[in-house]
């Protein structure tokens, strides 16, 4: 049965099997919080962690796509068949399902389902469609299209750079220009709460670029394989420290479930860093993130995101919360079921599809 969601067409190693295992972290990073959120974990618990998962799924998506992009030779990128079939793979790697849950959120609206969790009325329903509003987890989803739409300049322009001389430390010098005007242009602490702008979260995403961009042009990197693998457990720490309950338990400082939202350069970064300790780590943490259970989570992730919460919802209107530890094992169960539906439904048909030209 794994086959269905692990197996894959082309042959996939270790590493980029861990990256699926990251992804896996990221959305249980999310209905964490979302638990505790909602008092199905003891308080505070992961409250105030979310935003941080969702950061990971960003570093991610850049790094995966920008290395990609960027393994390429320029010469390669003047074929409009490549741009059709990157436009095209987006398209299918987040409409389907989007569409599935958009369709199905404004049709439950409008017949009076109070429980369900996305209402959207016919205006709400056009504003999601047109990536102009993003109501509870539906934020980052705007903000993720608009990037795939930004990446290819970036990448044309680190790749035309790299052709001259001392071209990797021009491509940092962009990176790091770039960094900076985002920083400027949109500061974290104007940030608003779930906002749709790609501006506010471009340090996140240039941060996968940059490993992206490390990977390549430093490869011989990964020969401080210790060196990595301290890094790693050093970064998961530090990433753990600035939970919420846990920073108040050890500052003293009162708790703030706000704490660490608009730390968008940290996160990105930290994030980044974790994903090539992943990678050129080769120890315990890679293995831990390539087994099988975490990256079938990481497979279903992009479901399970968006389905978490209405799953959520309808165990609280059932009244399941006072049965405790046997109903959070049920509805983490219901999650990951539905989640794996989903994605042999609506994800799966459309991950192998390619532009081809006759």
């Amino acid at each position: 049965m794994l086959k269905l969601f692990l197996g894959r067409p082309r042959t996939r190693d270790e590493h980029v099997q861990a990256l699926d295992g990251l992804r896996g972290l990221a959305v249980l990073i999310v209905i964490a919080s979302h638990l505790s959120n909602a008092g199905w974990l003891p308080q505070p618990g992961m409250s105030g962690t979310g935003k941080s998962g969702v950061y990971l799924f960003f570093v991610l998506s850049a790094y995966l796509l920008a290395h990609a992009m960027l393994a390429r030779p320029l010469a390669g990128l003047a074929d409009p068949a490549y741009w059709i079939d990157y436009a095209l793979r987006r398209v299918l790697r987040i409409w389907p399902l989007y569409l599935v849950v958009l369709l199905l959120s404004w049709g439950l609206t409008s017949l009076g389902v109070v429980h369900w969790h996305y209402q959207l009325d016919a205006a709400g329903f056009w504003r999601h469609l047109t990536l102009r509003e993003g109501q509870s987890v539906l934020w980052s989803i705007p903000v993720e299209f608009t990037f795939y739409l930004w990446l290819p300049i970036v990448c044309l322009a680190l790749l035309a750079l790299r052709r001259m001389p001392g071209g990797r430390w021009w491509g940092v010098a962009l990176l790091a220009a770039l960094l900076v005007l985002a920083r400027r242009q949109w500061p974290a602490a104007q940030a608003p709460v779930n906002g749709v702008q790609l501006g506010f979260y471009l340090p996140v995403f240039l941060a996968g670029v940059v490993a992206a961009w490390v990977s390549q042009e430093w490869p011989s990197l990964w020969r401080l394989a210790r060196a990595w693998r301290a890094a790693g457990w050093l970064l998961l720490a530090a990433l753990a420290l600035v939970t919420p309950a846990l920073w108040a338990a050890i500052s003293g400082e009162g708790y703030n479930p706000e704490l660490g939202h608009r730390w968008f350069t940290a996160f990105g970064f930290g994030w980044a860093l974790l994903l090539l300790s992943v990678l050129w780590g080769a120890g315990v943490l890679s293995r831990l993130f390539a087994s099988a259970p975490m990256r079938l989570v990481g497979v279903v992730s992009f479901s399970a995101y968006l389905w978490h919460m209405p799953v959520l919802q309808a165990a609280d209107a059932l009244g399941l919360r006072s049965h405790g530890l046997p109903a959070l094992l049920v509805v983490l169960a219901a999650m990951l079921a539905v989640a794996m539906g989903s994605f042999l439904l609506f994800e799966r048909p459309w991950r192998d599809v390619r532009f081809r030209r006759h």
